[in-house]
């Protein structure tokens, strides 16, 4: 069984602890350039625009157009009615600064996309809506970038049976204001989204789990370079799915004492009652109201060959780890991770290079893991075997005459 440490927890300026942590970065998202349009066309919206509202350029857009949304609020939110064309995006991006779009929404969001695809959305936020910020189901080639959600009473950014998606530098705060009756989670990746990549987003301050991938087998979903933080919780989560990179994360300051920073789960709404193949490191995940990672079984299901590789946690309340039911199968990795709040140990697992307690961490108060210079605990002592080519900062593993323990190689 695991040895669960009580540390209370102490960490108070989540945000601006975690965003201290070199490795996310505290700018804003990095901006991205807007792809011409192919047709040539760019249909503008705004004061001195050709369409008064966004609605009235989508619904004339074609294949290959742009569609240029003046810096400002615009009210009656956006129902996509047309589908680009591969090698031909519809582009809806804000201009001289984010276009901020409000309305209703309802059960298909204030982004609504349906299954409509071969879309970009650039410097757009939707703020405000009655039910999903944004909601696909049956979608695929998709891109959100520099992209925000702000406000919504169900989930945020909600993709199902969606694929071919990339959701580069997006913020996602105070959704899910129904609380636990709200429907799905502030980023939701679920039932039957596949190849999906998300780096570079703020996933903070939302009434249920943060980033969410569910009920899906053969996912190739990479969650990787995010801050998720101050959520209900879990701040990340995986549930019944497959094939799921996540990695170079900090996850802090979840709010339930039932949630953890990062958790791997099977519920009972799962068919497949499995969780298989998830990789899970170079992440942070510290300050939360209980384990840094949880191991959750409703009632029956399987976990197997699931890597816990090169992470660190501190401060957690219910310890690094914690394991609440399940059977676990194939091969299960715990390795050269920091256990700050006391030693870890399973019988399901092959443990070995992993350590407890402060090996000299830079400013853990102020949520800087970094080991300190003659860190001889740490630095030099991980194993090469099943380790990252890289660390939370990016930079290459190893970079002196040993793998390093934890999160960053100094």
């Amino acid at each position: 069984m695991f040895l669960r440490s009580k540390i209370a927890l102490g960490v108070v300026s989540i945000m601006a602890a975690c965003l201290l942590t070199a490795g996310v970065s505290s700018a804003e998202p990095r901006p991205h350039e807007v792809p011409p349009p192919v047709s040539g066309r760019t249909l503008t919206v705004g004061p001195d625009g050709e369409y008064p509202t966004v609605q009235a350029a989508a619904d004339v857009a074609r294949p290959g157009d742009n569609v240029q949304i003046a810096a400002g609020v615009h009210t009656g939110g956006l129902t996509i009615k047309t589908s680009g064309a591969p090698g031909e995006y519809i582009t809806f991006h804000g201009e001289g600064g984010t276009a901020v779009i409000t309305g209703q929404g309802g059960s298909q969001g204030l982004l609504a996309l349906g299954s409509h695809s071969w879309l970009r959305f650039h410097n757009l936020t939707f703020a405000g809506s009655r039910g999903f910020g944004a909601y696909a189901s049956g979608a695929h080639n998709l891109v959100f970038q520099d992209f925000g959600i702000d406000g919504s009473r169900d989930g945020g950014l909600v993709l199902l049976n969606t694929s071919d998606v990339l959701v580069d530098g997006c913020e996602i705060q105070r959704t899910n204001g129904r609380g636990t009756s709200a429907d799905h989670e502030a980023l939701t990746l679920g039932h039957g989204s596949r190849d999906v990549e998300v780096k570079h987003c703020r996933v903070h301050d939302n009434g249920e789990e943060g980033i969410d991938v569910k009920y899906t087998d053969n996912a190739r979903v990479s969650i990787h370079d995010n801050v998720s933080s101050n959520n209900r919780g879990p701040n990340i989560y995986v549930d019944s799915s497959s094939d799921v990179e996540i990695y170079n994360n900090v996850a802090v300051g979840t709010k339930n004492e039932t949630k953890s920073g990062i958790a791997l789960a099977v519920e009972d709404v799962s068919e497949s009652r499995e969780l298989r193949n998830v990789e899970v490191y170079n992440n942070v995940s510290y300050g939360n109201a209980q384990a840094g990672l949880s191991f959750w079984v409703e009632s029956s299901g399987t976990m197997s060959d699931v890597r816990i590789v090169n992470n660190t946690f501190h401060d957690n309340a219910e310890g690094s780890i914690a394991v609440y039911g399940g059977d676990f199968e194939g091969t299960n990795l715990l390795r050269n991770n920091i256990f700050a709040e006391g030693p870890v140990s399973h019988d399901d697992f092959v443990i070995d290079h992993n350590i407890s307690g402060d090996p000299g961490f830079a400013a853990p108060d102020a949520g800087d893991f970094h080991l300190r210079p003659g860190s001889t605990r740490a630095v030099d002592q991980g194993s090469a075997d099943s380790a990252p080519a890289f660390d939370l900062d990016n930079k290459p593993r190893p970079a002196g005459a040993g793998h390093d323990i934890g999160a960053y190689e100094q």
